[in-house]
């Protein structure tokens, strides 16, 4: 069986175990609707511009970030509730390839909760029919590809289900909340400035806002390439070093 075929055969399963809980994907598209309509509705009345094309990217990003970290829980469970390092062994996929068809599975998993989304924005942004649709979901993937790395590394190292979900919830906030979703960066203090501008989520923000804007551009989305690569090699070490498959 070739390497490719293994991957998908890897990449399947994952996307077949986030199918398998249908009120899942249920909440991550209500949350979705409600960070899109009612918070962009309501900050909107407050600020009094036009929020709603301003928020939706960001929407999107926080589901795809959710899906994400999704796939780490997973992760954590096969090693400490269900059990099934006995199982992974048995797999015919070499060790570092498995590890890569994990993160691509989690990557697909991200893509496929965003799918609605994704559409919809293009949509609002008057890019759906045109080429700029496939950058819009290259912006989510390399975006949910980095977050997936982390949630990796954060489940190999998680002694408890508490602690996996504390550090998560502290990522999630750095990045929504000292992102530009809902404030541009000059809005922040001074001191928090770099901090915002410097966040991934703010790149990905920068990236869609680029497609409505500017059109094509390669410099927003390359800006994501390198810390969602290097985020990914983190994750999959921690998965290989720290969980011994």
């Amino acid at each position: 069986m070739s390497s490719t075929s293994l991957v998908f055969r890897v990449v399947e399963r994952d996307i077949r175990i986030l199918f398998s809980d249908t009120f899942l994907i249920g909440i991550m598209f209500a949350n979705f609707g409600i960070d899109l309509f009612v918070t962009a509705a309501t900050f909107g009345n407050l600020i009094g511009y036009d929020y709603f094309l301003r928020i939706a990217p960001g929407s999107n990003l926080i589901t795809a970030m959710v899906a994400a970290f999704q796939s780490g829980r997973d992760i954590w469970r096969e090693k400490y509730i269900k059990d099934l390092a006995s199982y992974l062994l048995t797999l015919p996929v070499p060790r570092r390839l498995f590890a890569v068809s994990r993160i691509a599975g989690g990557v697909a998993r991200s893509l496929i909760a965003t799918f609605p989304g994704t559409l919809a924005i293009s949509y609002l942004y008057g890019i759906l029919w045109t080429p700029l649709l496939i950058e819009a979901f290259v912006i989510v993937g390399l975006f949910s590809l980095g977050i997936v790395g982390l949630s990796m590394a954060v489940s190999a190292f998680a002694s408890s289900i508490e602690v996996f979900a504390t550090v998560r919830s502290a990522i999630q906030l750095y990045l929504s909340f000292l992102s530009t979703i809902f404030y541009d960066v000059t809005l922040f203090p001074a001191v928090v400035q770099p901090i915002v501008q410097t966040n991934p989520m703010t790149w990905a923000m920068q990236a869609f806002s680029a497609l409505r804007s500017q059109g094509p551009t390669l410099y927003p989305v390359l800006t994501l390439v390198g810390p969602s690569l290097a985020f990914a090699l983190l994750g999959a070490i921690c998965y290989l070093w720290y969980a011994r498959l």
